[in-house]
């Protein structure tokens, strides 16, 4: 491949990364939920119970996104609010068993399209793809103030 610029590259890894997310929200939704409602459900099942406030935390999301998310799963009986034993003002969220089993076919489907779209490349391919994403991931973990002092 020839030369390409650093924007140009960002630019095609932006657009890579919606139809990607795109691709696999799809194949989620279709087993019975998508992949934001997923990871809702994949920290109550990690974690068990938890206040909305520290689910918002823990994902990183705003605390309306949450309770937007998990009144949707509690429409669907994926997910339920139950009132603190330890703190009666306080409630809960978990997850229900209705709710372990769309979290285990969508992560199927996660899986499955995963694959579609990497079972595509080589062992090698995967390999160098693996070690430039972390590289990438780690220098934006570790300093992100350090790519705008670089530019």
């Amino acid at each position: 491949m020839e030369d390409i610029s650093s924007a140009d590259l960002g630019q095609l890894y932006l657009e890579l990364h919606h139809r990607f997310y795109r691709l696999v929200d799809e194949a989620m939704v279709s087993a019975g939920l998508s992949l934001s409602r997923a990871k809702v459900l994949k920290q109550l099942h990690e974690n068990g119970p938890m206040k909305q406030v520290t689910l918002a935390a823990t994902l990183g999301l705003a605390g309306r996104s949450v309770t937007e998310a998990v009144d949707a799963l509690e429409r669907q009986s994926f997910a339920v609010r139950r009132v603190d034993p330890n703190d009666r003002r306080v409630w809960l969220v978990d997850i229900t068993s209705a709710g372990a089993t769309a979290l285990t076919n969508a992560m199927t489907a996660k899986t499955r399209a995963m694959h579609d779209i990497f079972g595509a490349l080589d062992a090698p391919a995967r390999a160098e793809l693996a070690r430039l994403l972390v590289s990438l991931r780690d220098r934006l973990t570790h300093d992100p103030g350090e790519l705008h002092a670089q530019q």
